[in-house]
C-alpha cells in the first residue's frame, strides 16, 4: 500500500517518512461520546503532515464539531476545505486533491448497522478510554465489529488499568496519551507509527 524511507536525526518529531500511497482512508470512531475521537482524528492528520506526508481530515459524523471549530479559529477556505495549521479539514468528501490519507472522523459506533464510512476504510480505528464502568462497551463494540478488521486505541488509560485491560479485552491494542491541543502534531509519536505500520 505504502512504503517508508525515512532518515534518523535527533528527534523523533524531525522524521521524516517517503509515502507511495493515494486516498488510504483512515476511519476513526468511538465506543462511546467524548472518548477522543475527533481529537485524535485532527492529531493524526497534524502527524502525517509534519512528518512527510500529505492528510485531511474528513467530518463523516453529524456532531457537527468541525462547525464549532471553524467558528472559533475562522480559518481561510480554500475550495471546499477550511485550512487549518497547514492541514485541510472538510466537511463533505469533495476533496480539493489527492492526498496520502484520508481520516474520516465517524463519531460513534451506532447500535444497528455500523457506518458505511467505516466498515469501507482502508484503517479503521476504535477508540475507548478504559474506566473499569466502560470496558463494557468497548468489549459490546469489539463484538459488534468482529467480521471486520479494527484496532483498538486506549485514550485516557491509566497504567494500573493496561494489564487487566489487555487480559480482559485485548491484546492488540495501542495505548495514546490525552491532549487537549487539536493541532498537536507531537504528541503520540510511537502510536501513529504503529498505526501505519512505520519502522
Amino acid at each position: 500500500m505504502y512504503e517508508e524511507n525515512f532518515h534518523t536525526t535527533p528527534s523523533d518529531n524531525e522524521v521524516q517518512y517517503q509515502f507511495n500511497c493515494s486516498n488510504v482512508t483512515i476511519a476513526i470512531a468511538g465506543c462511546d461520546r467524548r472518548v477522543g475521537v475527533t481529537t485524535t482524528a485532527f492529531n493524526l492528520v497534524c502527524w502525517i503532515n509534519a512528518h512527510g506526508g500529505s492528510a485531511c481530515y474528513v467530518e463523516a459524523n453529524s456532531n457537527n464539531h468541525l462547525a464549532h471549530i471553524i467558528q472559533l479559529f475562522k480559518p481561510e477556505q480554500s475550495g471546499n476545505a477550511y485550512v487549518m495549521e497547514g492541514a485541510d479539514f472538510y466537511f463533505t468528501k469533495e476533496l480539493n486533491r489527492v492526498y496520502n490519507f484520508i481520516v474520516m472522523d465517524c463519531g460513534v459506533i451506532r447500535e444497528g448497522t455500523i457506518q458505511e464510512d467505516f466498515t469501507n476504510s482502508d484503517i479503521r480505528l476504535l477508540c475507548s478510554s478504559a474506566m473499569p464502568y466502560e470496558l463494557a462497551r468497548l468489549y459490546r463494540t469489539m463484538e459488534r465489529c468482529k467480521d471486520i478488521s479494527i484496532q483498538v486505541l486506549g485514550i485516557f488509560v491509566p497504567d494500573n488499568i493496561k494489564s487487566n485491560l489487555k487480559k480482559i479485552i485485548t491484546q492488540d491494542i495501542i495505548y495514546c496519551k490525552s491532549t487537549h491541543d487539536l493541532f498537536d502534531s507531537k504528541a503520540n509519536f510511537d502510536s501513529y507509527r504503529r498505526i501505519l505500520h512505520l519502522k
